[in-house]
């Protein structure tokens, strides 16, 4: 590496112990706010400063190095999450191998109760609630792709989870009682 090279890598070194000298504790408490786990935002700023490094002659140039800071560990987070949700799905797949056949009957009762309770759900209020809560889609997302407002899929949303509530306690309620 030339002399060139090690120099712009040093002063690049220089620029981030800086940065994170600076804004290390704004960061983690903003990622602690969302995360609500200190092993998780402690992990969520180390992956940031790592993406401001590999950007460090873009962050030179801003004003507001703390606000990119702030929003790149919010992405972070969400990734984060986004990534232990598809593992906990996998691995909540590859544990029914695992289950006994009680486990087994009464996973297929749960889920019986939840397709008959989501088929007394409107279409589209089912949908919306499904792309919301099991696909993960966001309010904004949704309302894009239905081509409707976010009023519209929040009640939507509201009125399935209602509905949900009243099926369910009619169905656990004894007959005649």
């Amino acid at each position: 590496m030339s002399s060139r090279g090690k120099q712009q890598e040093r002063s690049d070194a220089e620029v981030l112990h800086h940065l994170y000298a600076s804004y290390f504790k704004p960061v983690y408490y903003y990622a602690f706010s969302i995360a609500k786990d200190r092993e998780l935002a402690q992990d969520a700023v180390q992956e940031t400063f790592l993406k401001a490094y590999r950007h460090i002659e873009l962050l030179e140039q801003l004003e507001q190095k703390e606000a990119w800071l702030k929003t790149v560990s919010r992405h972070v987070i969400i990734d984060m999450y986004r990534k232990q949700r598809r593992e906990r799905c996998v691995y909540t797949g590859s544990r029914d191998v695992y289950m006994s056949d009680s486990d087994i009957e009464r996973t297929i009762v749960d889920r019986q109760f939840l397709r008959e309770l989501l088929s007394s759900l409107h279409p589209v209020n089912r949908q919306s609630l499904l792309l919301v809560y099991e696909y993960g889609l966001t309010y904004e997302q949704l309302a894009d792709r239905q081509q409707t407002s976010i009023s519209a899929v929040k009640s939507r949303i509201h009125r399935a989870k209602q509905k949900l509530r009243g099926v369910a306690v009619q169905m656990e309620t004894p007959m005649g009682v």
